[in-house]
């Protein structure tokens, strides 16, 4: 089972234009900020959305072409969709909200009962098989849809920002939980997120939109490696630059350069810098780096024991420093600072 799509939908001024592919037994993330286009692709994949452009092809079965005309519609897609606020029948048990899909295919409801009560079991939540979603909890009622998902055995598998509807606590056993359960499904397995965890843990492979289109795609440690915009260096934490490499120096599309130590690199560039390796002095530092500036602060965010500290033209960067650090150079908004960075810290690849 695999899946091939080019999905071009428009909606408004908003024009999506995505070509995935994911292969048996594979979890592909779509990772990217609200409104580059996630959701959309999904619903697209599921037959929610039709097509204005391209053709999405499941495991060789054509389900959707806007060139000739194929559509299949939802509900007779081997699709199971996990919605982001799970989207269960208020009136209905746990146990018939699971048996709902096999029913709407003709199972009889003695047969379609016991199918779902052996899902609730798997997953287990099978002692709560009798209560409505407003008695369940968050996780409880995630792995309920979940279940009523796998009941019609998905050739794909959607599953809607699954995680965003629990609290910060839930969150990270769910998430866990969810790891080991989609283990078990065969099928091609599609991931709707913002959020990098839960790309780290569930994915095999991540896709990041952004505006309507891909801008990367890869194992999440390449994209950390090599991020291609700032929205992914932003996702990753690192600090993305970008200009040319002439006689080892980094000359950067705002018109100041670094020293760099990769005499490899040359023409168009992309370079990185871990805010761990931006160093901030209140006098001029002494000692080896061969790039030192001075700038501003710009503003200073406190995440437990460390500070981020954003920097000002000429080369807007973040620091991260100890909060230790950050009282002792006695840093506010607004104050002028010295930066270094050694050359062996910018790591630079082709743009």
């Amino acid at each position: 089972m695999s899946l091939v799509a080019r999905i071009g939908v428009t909606a408004g001024s908003f024009e999506l234009e995505v070509e995935l592919a994911a292969s048996e037994g594979e979890l592909v993330a779509l990772l990217g900020p609200n409104g580059s286009g996630k959701t959309t692709a999904l619903r697209a994949l599921a037959g929610l959305v039709a097509l204005d452009r391209g053709r999405i092809e499941l495991g060789g079965t054509v389900i959707d072409d806007a060139s000739t005309g194929v559509f299949v519609s939802p509900e007779h897609r081997r699709v199971g969709v996990v919605f982001q606020d799970y989207a269960l029948f208020a009136t209905m048990i746990a146990l018939d909200n699971v048996a709902f899909g096999l029913r709407a295919r003709g199972v009889r409801r003695g047969e379609a009962r016991r199918r779902a009560g052996e899902l609730l079991e798997r997953l287990g939540v099978a002692a709560h098989a009798d209560r409505t979603p407003r008695e369940l909890s968050g996780g409880q009622a995630q792995r309920v849809a979940l279940a009523r998902a796998l009941a019609i055995d998905p050739a794909m598998l959607l599953l809607d920002e699954p995680l965003a509807a629990l609290d910060v606590a839930t969150r990270a056993e769910v998430r866990r939980d969810l790891r080991a359960q989609l283990d078990g499904c065969a099928g091609v397995r599609i991931l709707v997120t913002h959020d990098p965890v839960d790309a780290y843990v569930l994915a095999d492979r991540v896709v990041v939109l952004e505006a309507g289109r891909v801008v990367q795609s890869g194992a999440l440690a390449d994209l950390a490696a090599h991020p291609r915009s700032a929205y992914v260096a932003e996702l990753v934490g690192v600090n993305l630059l970008r200009g040319r490499v002439e006689a080892g120096r980094l000359a950067l599309d705002t018109g100041v350069s670094l020293v760099v130590a990769d005499d490899g690199a040359r023409g168009a560039t992309l370079a990185t810098v871990h805010p761990r390796a931006v160093s901030l002095h209140r006098a001029r530092p002494e000692g080896s780096p061969r790039n030192v500036w001075t700038t501003t602060v710009a503003g200073i965010d406190r995440i437990g024991d460390r500070a981020r500290v954003a920097l000002g033209d000429p080369i807007p960067l973040t620091a991260e420093i100890t909060m230790g650090s950050l009282v002792d150079l006695g840093l506010a908004p607004g104050d002028a600072v010295w930066v270094s960075v050694k050359a062996t810290e910018v790591s630079t690849y082709p743009a």
